[in-house]
């Protein structure tokens, strides 16, 4: 009774701090019930700690979001399913048990690690309630990416397939938009920039005396200043004047339909997909963690050509 009591307690606490959260207590397993955006997600625990499991997400939605409560309710609904299948009847988790659960577990290794920070968590709640187990080491992140290296006679066909690109309805693009699918692309050969620091450069941010690209909005918020081939500053300067923005300092090398925007990544990602499947290049099944043919790929295959040529830029 004392139990039930301060459960109702605790529920209307739940409700006043967090408003999504309430839970249940049935007489054989503990269940999690979230309202998230409309959807009613259950989360049942079966096993020996069902209780603790329950009593742990309870405290852990005093602090924490809706989403984190929900991703631990759902990893520790994994690990409840793999001790009711191996038998499990106690209360304190062993070092083998949690190591066999931890090898069981998919995907990409920094996924793994976050499942494992979320056991690491419940296991201190459990030695803090007295049932004392054993506290697993993060697993280290290592990088699950598998580039797609294009071939020379791949590159030629994107290039061609790039400068030979006729939407389907011109009416709903931008103007120019056969001059900056295949600049576009050039730039991120020629110079391995990210997909987001080349749809937002500027006219300003191109030195042509110089031969340099400055890059603002990269990852992590670094400015970088890069070099470029004569050749790439050759046919982004006859860019400039085609677009008449030569002498505007703010204007985008890409500017989109509106005024004052430029092209999103997810547009410039959608017209390299059809320029793939136009050219046939990497129309298989993927592997896991392997991301195929893709814009992003850019970086990777200048740094090799970079590499192979001692450090100096390619012409494009």
């Amino acid at each position: 009774m004392e139990r039930n009591t301060l459960s109702s307690t605790m529920q209307e606490l739940i409700l006043k701090v967090c408003g999504f959260v309430r839970f249940l207590f049935p007489s054989q397993a503990a269940s999690l019930l979230s309202c998230c955006h409309g959807r009613l997600v259950d989360i049942v625990f079966n096993s020996t700690l069902a209780k603790e499991m329950t009593d742990f997400l309870e405290l852990r939605a005093l602090s924490a979001s809706e989403r984190c409560v929900l991703y631990d309710g759902r990893v520790l609904a994994a690990l409840d399913q793999y001790l009711v299948a191996c038998n499990f009847h106690g209360k304190e988790l062993t070092e083998e048990l949690l190591n066999m659960w931890i090898s069981s577990l998919t995907g990409k290794s920094k996924t793994v690690r976050i499942k494992v920070g979320t056991i690491r968590n419940f296991v201190k709640y459990l030695n803090n309630m007295g049932n004392y187990s054993f506290l697993p080491m993060p697993p280290k992140v290592k990088s699950d990416y598998i580039p797609y290296i294009y071939s020379e006679e791949e590159l030629q066909r994107i290039m061609c397939c790039a400068d030979t690109l006729v939407p389907q309805n011109p009416n709903m693009c931008s103007s120019f938009f056969r001059l900056k699918i295949p600049m576009f692309i050039r730039i991120l050969y020629g110079c391995g920039t990210r997909l987001e620091e080349t749809v937002s450069l500027q006219r300003k941010d191109v030195d042509f005396k110089n031969g340099t690209l400055f890059l603002r909005k990269t990852k992590f918020s670094k400015e970088r200043l890069i070099p470029a081939h004569h050749s790439l500053l050759d046919i982004l300067e006859r860019h400039c004047f085609a677009l008449g923005i030569m002498d505007q300092p703010d204007a985008y090398l890409f500017p989109g339909k509106k005024p004052c925007t430029h092209y999103t990544s997810r547009q410039m990602q959608h017209w390299f997909s059809k320029i793939l499947e136009l050219t046939g290049i990497d129309q298989r099944s993927k592997q896991p963690n392997e991301r195929g043919a893709c814009l992003h790929g850019s970086s990777r295959i200048c740094s090799q050509i970079n590499a192979a040529a001692g450090g100096r830029r390619t012409s494009c």
